[in-house]
């Protein structure tokens, strides 16, 4: 009965990868006693003789994984690696003895010997302790060097001095795989950056959003940099803010400067510019109009009102209690002189008996105020009881009050005594809207008819105020911000100008959308006020732009 060899084999297997080689010579030669068949030589497959046969060499000889693909031996090791944690979690249980261990190395060794199979091992170690990623404190270097010692314990051994090393290599490991892979990642990244980020479109996006990041001052200037930019404000038609000069970052607006001093950027930064200056200056002038406007308007009132007002000049008026009330004041005996100057000054001077009531008297008063020397006799006109007016007088007398009570106070009088006159004025108004409807009808078409000549004279006063003197002369770049704003703050002087009255205020003479424009124009040259100033460099000029340039 033949001699089962096979624990003979094992044994001899293991001896030989232990190193043990006294033991695995003593082995062969008493396997050798026991096999009673004619000596014979193995080979390897290719013809070549590797040893008798049961020799020591031929066992060592013998593959296993002769004949297997290289997926199959990928796969093989991958089962190992998995296979070995088992193994050395059992060693420390006692459950797997170290010659366990070695016998298991020993059957491994031929699959380990080949590329595939190695690959397999490493990548199947590595797959098993990714859940330990997830440990907390495992991105730190104590606690990768915590994980690296545990992994190195848990590895099979034949030996206390294998497993010391094994824990102390997976201790020093640990760390160094996280730097590496921290190093490798930002390789990865900067090389994306620099070879695949600039080619594409979201690539692009994010280069923009890190400089914008790095200039704004960090992640949360960025944020409230970003929150103004959403609540942009209502801006002009046609006007297109930059976003430095919506931000309001002062890293931005350096940002935005240095672009527009480069070449390549200059141009661009330049025509959005002046495409924000043309707006402004075309909705200016759209309020301004131009002379034809001007004229066409000016020419359209006189001919809409000069006949109601003819008619009205032809009326007569019988004076009632209320108005020979108004006509007793001081202001009336005033406004009357100033009645009579103004009709002769337009070469139609008031008659006596026709525009107003015969009766005269001399007024010393009447005299200074008509630009007589003081005390000269003047003998002037003034109403009487119960007489007849003309609705030219009427006019004429409204003209009069109406100059005194916008002239301020002059010659003596105090804001007391200009406040009354105004109130005479008023009571003269409400009077003739009760009673002389032909002037009532003929003030009102003129005032209706002015309204545009006001807008066009005040949209003009701000022109000249926003626009330099050369601009007349073709320069299109730039523009006075602060004299325009100044002329806003002052607006009632200008709507006071173009009206004649100085109770007037711009808001008055310009309609609801004509405010808004001037104030978008106000508003978009504040921004930009803002951002150039913002973006002023600290120190030299030369120094901050090649710091920005390296930064871009």
């Amino acid at each position: 009965m033949a001699t089962d060899l096979t624990p003979l084999y094992d044994a001899l297997r293991n001896a030989d990868a232990a190193g043990d080689t006294a033991g695995a010579q003593r082995l062969a030669a008493y396997i050798k006693t026991q096999i009673h068949v004619p000596q014979s030589y193995d080979t390897d497959g290719r013809g070549n003789v590797i040893g008798k046969t049961g020799s020591l060499d031929a066992l060592r000889a013998q593959d296993p994984t002769s004949g297997m693909s290289g997926l199959a031996k990928f796969g093989a090791g991958y089962g190992k690696a998995g296979r070995d944690l088992a193994q050395g979690a059992g060693q420390m249980l006692g459950l797997t003895s170290r010659q366990d261990v070695a016998n298991s190395r020993a059957l491994d060794a031929p699959l380990m010997a080949t590329g595939a199979g190695k690959a397999g091992d490493i990548t199947g170690s590595l797959m098993d302790l990714l859940p330990a990623a997830a440990i907390p404190g495992a991105n730190t270097l104590a606690g990768a060097a915590a994980i690296g010692a545990g992994t190195g314990l848990l590895q099979p051994s034949t030996s206390t001095g294998e497993t010391l090393t094994n824990t102390g290599l997976g201790a020093a490991a640990g760390p160094a795989s996280l730097l590496a892979g921290r190093a490798v990642g930002a390789v990865g990244k900067g090389l994306k950056a620099s070879l695949w980020d600039p080619f594409t479109q979201p690539g692009q996006q994010r280069i923009a959003a890190n400089v914008l990041q790095n200039f704004a001052g960090g992640p949360k200037a960025a944020q409230d940099a970003a929150a103004a930019l959403q609540s942009m404000p209502s801006v002009l038609p046609g006007v297109t803010p930059t976003t430095a000069e919506l931000a309001g970052n002062a890293g931005l607006a350096q940002l935005q400067k240095t672009l527009s001093s480069n070449p390549s950027l200059m141009q661009d930064f330049t025509a959005r510019a002046q495409g924000n200056r043309g707006a402004m200056v075309d909705a200016l002038s759209r309020i301004a109009g131009t002379p034809k406007d001007m004229a066409e308007a000016t020419h359209m009132r006189s001919t809409l009102a000069g006949p109601l007002y003819d008619e009205a000049r032809g009326a007569q008026v019988v004076a009632d209690p209320h108005l020979n009330e108004i006509l007793s004041r001081p202001s009336a005996s005033s406004a009357w002189a100033r009645a009579q100057q103004l009709a002769a000054e337009n070469g139609t001077p008031l008659v006596a008996g026709v525009d107003m009531p015969e009766q005269t008297v001399a007024s010393p008063l009447v005299s200074a105020l008509s630009g007589n020397k003081a005390g000269a006799p003047f003998t002037t006109t003034i109403p009487a009881q119960s007489a007849t007016y003309s609705g030219r007088g009427i006019q004429y007398l409204k003209m009069g009050l109406n100059d005194i009570a916008n002239s301020g106070p002059q010659m003596g009088m105090g804001a007391h005594e200009v406040g009354a006159i105004k109130g005479t004025l008023g009571s003269l108004n409400n009077w003739i809207e009760k009673n002389v409807p032909q002037l009532r009808a003929a003030d009102a078409s003129y005032r209706d008819l002015s309204r545009p000549i006001n807008q066009m004279e005040a949209g003009q006063a701000l022109s000249n105020k926003l626009l330099p003197s050369l601009s007349d002369y073709g320069a299109n770049t730039g523009m006075n911000g602060a004299s325009f704003a100044t002329a806003l703050r002052n607006g009632d002087s200008i709507a006071a100008d173009v009206t004649g009255s100085k109770s007037m205020s711009l808001s008055d003479v310009l309609n609801a959308s004509q405010m808004k424009t001037i104030r978008q124009i106000g508003e978009q040259l504040a921004r930009s006020d803002n951002a150039a100033k913002l973006g002023a460099p600290k120190g030299s000029p030369t120094a901050q732009n090649l710091i920005s340039q390296n930064v871009l």
